[in-house]
């Protein structure tokens, strides 16, 4: 049983019907005619067709170049990380096309996103934050695509786990008997990904669940041990983050010096050929993350949208406003484990504070102006023609091969196909030869 009355009356009026919820928090299907109510069904079959079609697009882009992943490994991750900007950006668009407005406000950001890498540590509320941060991401050029998210091991089998896996985000199983293997696994994930392929941000979830699963537990801990009571946020772990920055994070002088450029041109070509082919450069001085990114999201009257909600687009048009601080990574004192924990607690302190005056004025800071995310429509619109006749292309090339192989197999093994088989290449054969003829 919570006692914080904040925090109970925050979760009671998450919980309440929809149309009792203050402006900004109800459904719109309540007040909306019988042609309104069959748009978020529109929306909903456009969402799940995209991320279909996207789906298996992506192999069909994707197996033609798994050549170079070894021989090219630049080629290849160019491609890969593209791909995986563009699902992102479907993703993030969502909310966007519902009339949900991302707003940023705080730091800015924009030097961090080209050449540094950076640990971003957000808050968890809903399933509707990650696409929140997606959308957010689209105007953060190369880091968009050289993400590494940390997820739970649940989403390792949805259609974006298995393109994330592909692409070196990392799946962690929550609990302590896990626990510190886990950590390890971690640490070795990043060994073999962070440098080899490139990543720049590094994104995870501290509190290891979201906020209304977590709070009275976080709580009771936190009045057990005198640690910050905290109403709007829970209590963050620190082990992936400790994990992080001692495997990737900053290093001592010594290891970080830059390296000297060859006077020998054989020398020079060798490294310019090994920067075209895999980043050679990135690999031999293993640049670390030199920032920490706090990222808050906050949600009209303390209430989340979810990834249903931006899909369906069934809620009232609201703002989703996040909130940035940058910490340098060589003041968060990773080597020591209280220290780390004092500093993480003091920074979700700092957050919990900033949500209670935003959820009571509307804003984070007295008199700051947030920056609106904008998508151009027209880029909308070509992207959902691009995937979709990139869908249809492929079906159709994939149609011509598996009758090709048929036939090739026919012919060489003297195999008479079975009926279903002949029905079935007849009638591919026919599609084909009536299209032409058309």
């Amino acid at each position: 049983m919570l006692e914080d009355e904040k925090t109970a009356e925050l979760l009671k009026r998450r919980e309440a019907p929809r149309r009792e919820r203050p402006p900004g928090s109800r459904s719109i299907l309540s007040q909306a005619s019988a042609r309104e109510k069959v748009c978020p069904l529109f929306r909903a079959l456009m969402c799940l067709s995209l991320v279909t079609a996207f789906f298996l697009t992506y192999f069909g882009f994707i197996i033609p170049v798994m050549w170079a992943r070894r021989i090219w490994p630049r080629l290849y991750w160019f491609v890969e990380g593209k791909l995986y900007r563009w699902l992102q950006g479907f993703i993030g668009t969502w909310g966007y096309t519902a009339g949900y407005d991302v707003f940023e406000y705080g730091d800015d950001v924009t030097k961090y996103y080209r050449d540094e890498r950076v640990l971003v540590m957000c808050n968890h509320q809903s399933t509707a934050d990650v696409p929140t941060l997606m959308a957010c991401l689209q105007s953060k050029g190369v880091a968009s695509r050289k993400t590494l998210w940390l997820m739970d091991v649940m989403f390792r089998w949805s259609p974006f786990g298995i393109i994330g896996s592909n692409h070196g985000d990392y799946f962690i199983r929550q609990g302590k008997a896990t626990r510190e293997k886990e950590i390890l696994k971690l640490k070795e994930h990043l060994r073999d990904v962070f440098w080899d392929r490139d990543r720049r941000w590094v994104i995870l979830f501290p509190e290891g669940g979201f906020y209304h699963k977590r709070v009275e537990s976080s709580q009771r801990y936190g009045k057990l041990n005198g640690f910050p009571h905290l109403k709007y946020v829970t209590l963050p772990r620190m082990g992936a983050v400790k994990a992080i920055l001692e495997e990737v994070g900053p290093r001592g002088e010594a290891n970080n010096e830059p390296r000297e450029r060859s006077s020998s041109k054989l020398k020079l070509i060798t490294d310019t050929v090994g920067d075209i082919r895999e980043k050679k450069s990135v690999k031999e001085t293993r640049p670390p993350i030199k920032y920490v990114l706090d990222v808050t999201i906050a949600y009209p009257n303390g209430i989340p949208l979810s990834l249903a909600t931006l899909g369906f687009g069934t809620r009232e048009k609201c703002d989703i406003a996040v909130h940035y601080k940058i910490f340098r990574a060589d003041e968060v004192p990773f080597d020591n484990e209280e220290k780390l924990r004092d500093w993480m607690y003091g920074a979700y302190e700092e957050k919990d504070k900033m949500l209670a005056q935003y959820y009571e004025t509307g804003e984070f800071v007295p008199g700051e102006r947030g920056k609106r995310v904008v998508f151009s429509w027209g880029k909308i619109i070509s992207q959902y023609v691009f995937w979709f006749a990139s869908f249809y292309a492929q079906y159709r090339v994939c149609s011509f091969l598996l009758i090709f192989i048929v036939f090739v197999f026919h012919s060489i093994f003297n195999v008479r196909p079975k009926n279903h088989v002949r029905s079935v290449t007849f009638k591919l054969i026919l599609c084909v030869n009536t299209h032409k003829a058309t």
